[in-house]
């Protein structure tokens, strides 16, 4: 890759979503929309990450199964080099399975990641070339604590970490010190400070707890709020004119944190590092899929232009 690129290593599924017509009721059964498709946060990142002319490369693990092949086969199609994929011989693929209201956001989720155990140090020493060369390497938590360890003390200073969720923040609590950016929500951010946020000020605190662990850059997404950009010299509040309609509040995180990548990389200023990530965020929540079929450079653009406030 001549280009500077992204890494990325975790996970990568096949989603099943399943969207309820009606309010969801315990114990009951629902009519429902349900579709599959490929992703995994760190999957899903650089998904977004290619379409916004960033060169990605995916070191996640697959069964040798219909479902593997599946995901490879997507990948693929979408611009992926998946090269670095391991297909482990009697293992299953990754699955995620997340169950939405009728207002299409998350009612609960099931997640088997499993197969995430064989990206070890080994897995990981054997792609140094690929990973020396990367200008940055974003991860998730679903990898073994040795291999987190193995990656933050060798790159820490380009490692970009997304929480996931609340119960995979508690991992990363560790070495949130130790890398270069952390896009928590308020939630996972709660988890990683060991504060609770009840307003602004208690927000800002969370963050800078953080901040002076020794992490570089902190991107908070506060959904319908915007965002909050904190570093050592800094902290900036950003936002957008809200969204009329939303389609779907699942793969938002993954679109936002893609497009403030994008921005990096493309030596924006803060501002616009913040405005490529919110308005990527924004045209994914009006996509019925994962990851907006529509997502490139100018489109971000054109949202940056009509929305920002």
């Amino acid at each position: 890759m001549s280009r500077a690129y992204a890494v990325g290593i975790g996970a990568a599924n096949i989603d099943i979503y399943g969207r309820s017509l009606l309010p969801i009721r315990e114990k009951t059964d629902h009519p429902a929309e349900i579709f599959t498709g490929a992703g995994g946060v760190t999957r899903n990142i650089l998904d977004n990450l290619q379409r916004l002319d960033v060169p990605v490369s995916l070191i996640s693990a697959v069964g040798d199964d219909m479902f593997g092949e599946m995901l490879l086969k997507m990948c693929r199609e979408q611009g992926m080099d998946v090269s670095q994929v391991l297909t482990v011989p009697g293992e299953k693929t990754s699955v995620f399975m997340q169950v939405q209201n009728d207002d299409h956001d998350m009612y609960m989720a099931l997640c088997d990641m499993s197969v995430m155990r064989h990206i070890d140090t080994a897995c990981l020493q054997a792609r140094k070339q690929l990973l020396d060369g990367a200008a940055l390497i974003i991860m998730d938590p679903s990898l073994p604590v040795e291999s987190l360890e193995y990656l933050v003390s060798a790159y820490g200073n380009k490692i970009v970490v997304d929480p996931v969720s609340d119960i995979y923040a508690e991992k990363m609590i560790v070495y949130a010190g130790r890398i270069f950016a952390l896009k928590p929500n308020r939630t996972e951010l709660e988890v990683l400070s060991g504060m609770k946020i009840t307003d602004e000020d208690s927000l800002e605190q969370a963050g800078k707890k953080l901040i002076e662990k020794g992490l570089k850059t902190l991107y908070i997404s506060l959904g319908r709020d915007g965002c909050l950009y904190m570093d050592e010299k800094r902290t900036i509040r950003r936002k957008m004119k809200p969204v009329e309609t939303m389609v779907n509040a699942s793969g938002a995180g993954d679109s936002f944190l893609a497009g403030i990548l994008s921005g990096i990389l493309h030596d924006g200023s803060i501002e616009e590092v913040l405005d490529y990530g919110l308005a990527a965020g924004r045209l994914a929540v009006q996509s019925k899929e994962a990851i907006s079929p529509d997502l490139n450079l100018e489109t971000l653009k054109k949202i940056i232009k009509e929305n920002i406030t």
